[in-house]
């Protein structure tokens, strides 16, 4: 015979069963919802870094433009080409960092869609990284074939340069497919306290 105490208890772990199941039900979706926030706040650092990666590839860009403008003035053309350098790592490792949060946020139990949106915007940030790091390639192989002209010179800064050039196109098309997917999802994977 069952004892009060055991028939109290077959009655009440049946409905613990149940609430665990039951679709909306606050208290046992509190860890979804954090780890929703978790994403997004790893996903929110993740962004300011790429933007931080975006200003310093558009500074070093500019870079370019100071090293043209120093035409045979070799102190100001190395200055130039040594801060270019010195950006295009950070921004390289900042890109890496970056493509880091995204995965690391990717891999938390939240929506599909939004693990592949995560997913996307780490590939093209590694993509990106490696760009930058090309574009440090092509920066040093022009130097050297400004000051050691030749046919070995030339072909490396045409290797540097196509290498480049895939990359960012490599990177471009990430960025398309990342887009379209956040175009798709909205804002509907943003938590009302994200803050917290």
């Amino acid at each position: 015979m069952l004892t009060r105490k055991t028939r109290k208890l077959l009655y009440v772990v049946p409905l613990i069963a149940l609430l665990q199941f039951m679709p909306g039900c606050k208290y046992f979706s509190r860890t979804e919802d954090t780890q929703l926030r978790d994403a997004n706040k790893l996903a929110g650092e993740a962004d300011a870094l790429a933007v931080k990666v975006d200003d310093d590839y558009k500074e070093a860009a500019q870079k370019d433009e100071d090293i043209t403008a120093a035409k045979k003035d070799k102190a100001r053309i190395k200055k130039a080409s040594d801060e270019q350098v010195a950006l295009y790592d950070q921004a390289s490792k900042d890109a890496r960092e970056a493509a880091d949060k995204y995965e690391q946020a990717a891999k938390l139990k939240i929506d599909a869609k939004y693990q592949e949106y995560l997913s996307l915007r780490s590939q093209q940030m590694r993509k990106h990284g490696a760009h930058l790091a090309a574009l440090k390639d092509l920066a040093a192989a022009r130097t050297e074939s400004a000051n050691k002209p030749g046919k070995a010179s030339r072909d490396k800064l045409a290797e540097a340069k196509t290498r480049s050039e895939r990359l960012r196109k490599e990177v471009d098309e990430l960025k398309a497919q990342a887009d379209k997917l956040q175009k798709e999802i909205g804002d509907k994977f943003k938590t009302s306290n994200e803050n917290k």
